[in-house]
Protein backbone atom coordinates (compact mmCIF):
# COMPACT_ATOMS: atom_id res chain seq x y z
CA UNK A 1 0.00 0.00 0.00
CA UNK A 2 1.38 3.40 -0.98
CA UNK A 3 2.12 6.08 1.57
CA UNK A 4 -0.49 8.47 0.18
CA UNK A 5 -3.15 5.77 0.31
CA UNK A 6 -2.23 4.95 3.90
CA UNK A 7 -2.49 8.61 4.87
CA UNK A 8 -5.85 8.91 3.12
CA UNK A 9 -7.25 5.84 4.87
CA UNK A 10 -6.00 7.07 8.24
CA UNK A 11 -7.60 10.46 7.63
CA UNK A 12 -10.94 8.86 6.74
CA UNK A 13 -10.81 6.69 9.86
CA UNK A 14 -10.04 9.72 12.03
CA UNK A 15 -12.93 11.66 10.49
CA UNK A 16 -15.29 8.79 11.31
CA UNK A 17 -14.00 8.72 14.88
CA UNK A 18 -14.40 12.50 15.34
CA UNK A 19 -17.95 12.36 14.00
CA UNK A 20 -18.88 9.46 16.28
CA UNK A 21 -17.40 11.15 19.35
CA UNK A 22 -19.18 14.40 18.51
CA UNK A 23 -22.50 12.60 18.11
CA UNK A 24 -22.15 10.49 21.25
CA UNK A 25 -20.10 12.65 23.64
CA UNK A 26 -20.21 16.23 22.41
CA UNK A 27 -18.45 18.63 24.78
CA UNK A 28 -18.11 15.87 27.38
CA UNK A 29 -15.25 14.42 25.33
CA UNK A 30 -13.01 17.26 26.51
CA UNK A 31 -9.80 18.25 24.74
CA UNK A 32 -7.74 15.85 22.69
CA UNK A 33 -5.26 14.09 24.92
CA UNK A 34 -7.35 14.48 28.08
CA UNK A 35 -8.60 11.50 30.09
CA UNK A 36 -12.14 12.21 28.89
CA UNK A 37 -11.00 12.26 25.27
CA UNK A 38 -9.05 9.01 25.65
CA UNK A 39 -12.13 7.39 27.20
CA UNK A 40 -14.19 8.53 24.22
CA UNK A 41 -11.63 7.15 21.78
CA UNK A 42 -11.66 3.83 23.61
CA UNK A 43 -15.46 3.81 23.48
CA UNK A 44 -15.28 4.37 19.71
CA UNK A 45 -12.84 1.47 19.34
CA UNK A 46 -15.15 -0.75 21.38
CA UNK A 47 -18.09 0.34 19.24
CA UNK A 48 -16.23 -0.52 16.01
CA UNK A 49 -15.19 -3.90 17.38
CA UNK A 50 -18.75 -4.68 18.43
CA UNK A 51 -20.13 -3.62 15.03
CA UNK A 52 -17.62 -5.83 13.26
CA UNK A 53 -18.65 -8.74 15.49
CA UNK A 54 -22.33 -8.15 14.76
CA UNK A 55 -21.67 -7.99 11.02
CA UNK A 56 -19.65 -11.22 11.21
CA UNK A 57 -22.43 -12.96 13.13
CA UNK A 58 -25.06 -11.74 10.66
CA UNK A 59 -22.98 -12.98 7.72
CA UNK A 60 -22.46 -16.36 9.38
CA UNK A 61 -26.19 -16.68 10.07
CA UNK A 62 -27.07 -15.83 6.48
CA UNK A 63 -24.60 -18.38 5.17
CA UNK A 64 -25.85 -21.02 7.61
CA UNK A 65 -29.48 -20.39 6.63
CA UNK A 66 -28.58 -20.72 2.95
CA UNK A 67 -26.80 -24.06 3.31
CA UNK A 68 -29.33 -25.40 5.81
CA UNK A 69 -31.87 -25.76 3.00
CA UNK A 70 -29.46 -26.47 0.14
CA UNK A 71 -29.47 -30.13 -0.87
CA UNK A 72 -26.86 -31.87 -2.97
CA UNK A 73 -29.41 -32.09 -5.78
CA UNK A 74 -29.86 -28.31 -5.54
CA UNK A 75 -26.09 -27.87 -5.84
CA UNK A 76 -26.06 -30.05 -8.96
CA UNK A 77 -28.96 -28.14 -10.52
CA UNK A 78 -27.33 -24.77 -9.90
CA UNK A 79 -24.08 -25.97 -11.45
CA UNK A 80 -25.83 -27.48 -14.48
CA UNK A 81 -27.83 -24.29 -15.06
CA UNK A 82 -24.78 -22.05 -14.82
CA UNK A 83 -22.79 -24.25 -17.19
CA UNK A 84 -25.74 -24.30 -19.62
CA UNK A 85 -25.97 -20.52 -19.51
CA UNK A 86 -22.25 -20.19 -20.19
CA UNK A 87 -22.48 -22.55 -23.18
CA UNK A 88 -25.35 -20.55 -24.66
CA UNK A 89 -23.48 -17.30 -24.12
CA UNK A 90 -20.42 -18.61 -25.93
CA UNK A 91 -22.45 -20.15 -28.74
CA UNK A 92 -24.68 -17.16 -29.43
CA UNK A 93 -22.20 -14.31 -29.06
CA UNK A 94 -20.47 -12.89 -32.11
CA UNK A 95 -17.69 -11.73 -29.81
CA UNK A 96 -16.61 -15.34 -29.33
CA UNK A 97 -15.16 -15.50 -32.83
CA UNK A 98 -13.19 -12.26 -32.88
CA UNK A 99 -12.71 -10.99 -29.31
CA UNK A 100 -9.98 -12.70 -27.25
CA UNK A 101 -11.07 -10.78 -24.15
CA UNK A 102 -14.54 -12.31 -24.33
CA UNK A 103 -13.11 -15.80 -24.67
CA UNK A 104 -10.81 -15.22 -21.70
CA UNK A 105 -13.80 -14.15 -19.61
CA UNK A 106 -15.74 -17.28 -20.58
CA UNK A 107 -12.73 -19.51 -19.92
CA UNK A 108 -12.11 -18.04 -16.46
CA UNK A 109 -15.77 -18.01 -15.47
CA UNK A 110 -16.08 -21.74 -16.12
CA UNK A 111 -13.55 -22.27 -13.33
CA UNK A 112 -15.46 -19.84 -11.11
CA UNK A 113 -18.62 -21.92 -11.57
CA UNK A 114 -16.67 -25.02 -10.56
CA UNK A 115 -15.23 -23.25 -7.54
CA UNK A 116 -18.70 -22.32 -6.31
CA UNK A 117 -19.93 -25.85 -7.01
CA UNK A 118 -17.21 -27.41 -4.87
CA UNK A 119 -17.70 -24.96 -2.02
CA UNK A 120 -21.49 -25.38 -2.07
CA UNK A 121 -21.12 -29.14 -2.13
CA UNK A 122 -18.82 -29.22 0.89
CA UNK A 123 -20.85 -26.82 2.99
CA UNK A 124 -24.22 -28.34 2.15
CA UNK A 125 -22.97 -31.80 3.15
CA UNK A 126 -21.48 -30.55 6.40
CA UNK A 127 -24.66 -28.78 7.43
CA UNK A 128 -26.86 -31.77 6.57
CA UNK A 129 -24.79 -34.53 8.16
CA UNK A 130 -23.25 -34.63 11.66
CA UNK A 131 -20.87 -37.37 10.52
CA UNK A 132 -19.42 -35.18 7.79
CA UNK A 133 -19.06 -32.34 10.30
CA UNK A 134 -17.10 -34.57 12.70
CA UNK A 135 -14.96 -35.95 9.87
CA UNK A 136 -14.13 -32.43 8.70
CA UNK A 137 -13.02 -31.37 12.17
CA UNK A 138 -10.98 -34.56 12.53
CA UNK A 139 -9.40 -34.79 9.07
CA UNK A 140 -9.38 -31.39 7.38
CA UNK A 141 -6.99 -28.50 7.96
CA UNK A 142 -6.99 -26.16 9.79
CA UNK A 143 -9.28 -28.05 12.18
CA UNK A 144 -7.15 -31.21 12.32
CA UNK A 145 -3.86 -29.54 13.28
CA UNK A 146 -4.69 -26.19 14.91
CA UNK A 147 -5.90 -25.28 18.38
CA UNK A 148 -8.68 -22.73 18.52
CA UNK A 149 -9.76 -20.50 21.38
CA UNK A 150 -13.25 -21.12 22.71
CA UNK A 151 -13.97 -17.43 22.16
CA UNK A 152 -13.72 -18.00 18.39
CA UNK A 153 -16.70 -20.34 18.50
CA UNK A 154 -20.21 -19.14 19.32
CA UNK A 155 -21.85 -21.14 22.11
CA UNK A 156 -25.29 -20.63 20.61
CA UNK A 157 -27.10 -23.38 18.72
CA UNK A 158 -25.13 -24.65 15.72
CA UNK A 159 -22.22 -22.35 16.62
CA UNK A 160 -19.70 -25.05 15.72
CA UNK A 161 -21.23 -25.52 12.26
CA UNK A 162 -21.10 -21.78 11.63
CA UNK A 163 -17.47 -21.71 12.79
CA UNK A 164 -16.54 -24.57 10.45
CA UNK A 165 -18.30 -22.87 7.51
CA UNK A 166 -16.46 -19.63 8.23
CA UNK A 167 -13.08 -21.32 8.31
CA UNK A 168 -13.78 -23.27 5.14
CA UNK A 169 -14.57 -19.98 3.40
CA UNK A 170 -10.88 -19.13 3.76
CA UNK A 171 -10.01 -21.95 1.36
CA UNK A 172 -9.62 -21.38 -2.37
CA UNK A 173 -11.80 -24.03 -3.98
CA UNK A 174 -10.30 -23.57 -7.44
CA UNK A 175 -7.19 -25.14 -5.90
CA UNK A 176 -8.36 -28.56 -7.04
CA UNK A 177 -5.87 -30.76 -5.12
CA UNK A 178 -6.74 -28.92 -1.90
CA UNK A 179 -10.48 -29.14 -2.63
CA UNK A 180 -10.20 -32.90 -3.17
CA UNK A 181 -8.33 -33.21 0.14
CA UNK A 182 -11.14 -31.37 1.91
CA UNK A 183 -13.87 -33.50 0.33
CA UNK A 184 -11.94 -36.73 0.87
CA UNK A 185 -11.38 -35.87 4.52
CA UNK A 186 -15.02 -34.98 4.94
CA UNK A 187 -16.28 -38.33 3.60
CA UNK A 188 -13.25 -40.27 4.94
CA UNK A 189 -12.64 -41.86 1.58
CA UNK A 190 -10.09 -41.61 -1.20
CA UNK A 191 -11.87 -40.14 -4.19
CA UNK A 192 -11.13 -41.84 -7.49
CA UNK A 193 -11.02 -38.80 -9.75
CA UNK A 194 -8.54 -37.63 -12.37
CA UNK A 195 -7.56 -34.02 -11.69
CA UNK A 196 -4.85 -33.56 -14.33
CA UNK A 197 -7.00 -31.94 -17.01
CA UNK A 198 -8.94 -29.66 -14.69
CA UNK A 199 -5.72 -28.57 -12.97
CA UNK A 200 -4.36 -27.51 -16.37
CA UNK A 201 -7.53 -25.45 -16.89
CA UNK A 202 -7.25 -23.78 -13.47
CA UNK A 203 -3.57 -23.01 -14.12
CA UNK A 204 -4.49 -21.23 -17.36
CA UNK A 205 -7.30 -19.44 -15.55
CA UNK A 206 -4.66 -18.14 -13.12
CA UNK A 207 -2.66 -16.79 -16.06
CA UNK A 208 -5.80 -15.10 -17.42
CA UNK A 209 -6.80 -13.50 -14.13
CA UNK A 210 -3.35 -12.45 -12.93
CA UNK A 211 -1.35 -11.99 -16.15
CA UNK A 212 -4.07 -11.14 -18.66
CA UNK A 213 -3.47 -14.37 -20.54
CA UNK A 214 0.33 -14.48 -20.40
CA UNK A 215 2.25 -17.33 -18.79
CA UNK A 216 5.17 -16.97 -16.36
CA UNK A 217 7.58 -16.72 -19.27
CA UNK A 218 5.64 -13.79 -20.69
CA UNK A 219 4.27 -15.73 -23.66
CA UNK A 220 0.71 -14.91 -24.69
CA UNK A 221 -1.61 -17.91 -24.46
CA UNK A 222 -4.09 -18.59 -27.24
CA UNK A 223 -7.51 -18.26 -25.60
CA UNK A 224 -10.00 -18.48 -28.46
CA UNK A 225 -13.49 -19.94 -28.76
CA UNK A 226 -12.13 -23.47 -28.98
CA UNK A 227 -10.11 -22.98 -25.80
CA UNK A 228 -13.15 -21.54 -24.01
CA UNK A 229 -15.24 -24.53 -25.08
CA UNK A 230 -12.52 -26.85 -23.77
CA UNK A 231 -12.56 -25.07 -20.40
CA UNK A 232 -16.32 -25.53 -20.05
CA UNK A 233 -16.19 -29.19 -21.16
CA UNK A 234 -13.31 -30.01 -18.80
CA UNK A 235 -15.02 -28.40 -15.84
CA UNK A 236 -18.29 -30.17 -16.63
CA UNK A 237 -16.62 -33.58 -17.01
CA UNK A 238 -14.67 -33.18 -13.78
CA UNK A 239 -17.79 -32.20 -11.83
CA UNK A 240 -19.66 -35.27 -13.09
CA UNK A 241 -16.72 -37.55 -12.31
CA UNK A 242 -16.48 -36.14 -8.79
CA UNK A 243 -20.23 -36.46 -8.26
CA UNK A 244 -20.10 -40.11 -9.32
CA UNK A 245 -17.17 -40.72 -6.99
CA UNK A 246 -19.18 -39.23 -4.13
CA UNK A 247 -22.14 -41.47 -4.94
CA UNK A 248 -19.85 -44.45 -4.50
CA UNK A 249 -19.06 -43.23 -0.97
CA UNK A 250 -22.81 -43.28 -0.20
CA UNK A 251 -23.14 -39.56 0.62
Amino acid sequence: MGRLKEEWMERMENEAMYEWIEDNYGDDAGEEGSDEWNDAVQAFDDYCENQAKLEQEAWEQDEYDYYLYLTLNDVDKIFDQEISNLKKLLKNSRAATNTPTFCKMIYAHAVTILEVYLEDMVKALIISNEGFLKNTIKNVKPFSDTKFKLGEISLEQDGIKKFVLRKLSENIFHDIPEAIKIIGGMVESKLNVNIENVCAITATRHDIVHRNGNNKEGDTLVIDKEAAELSIKTVECFAKELRNALKNTKT
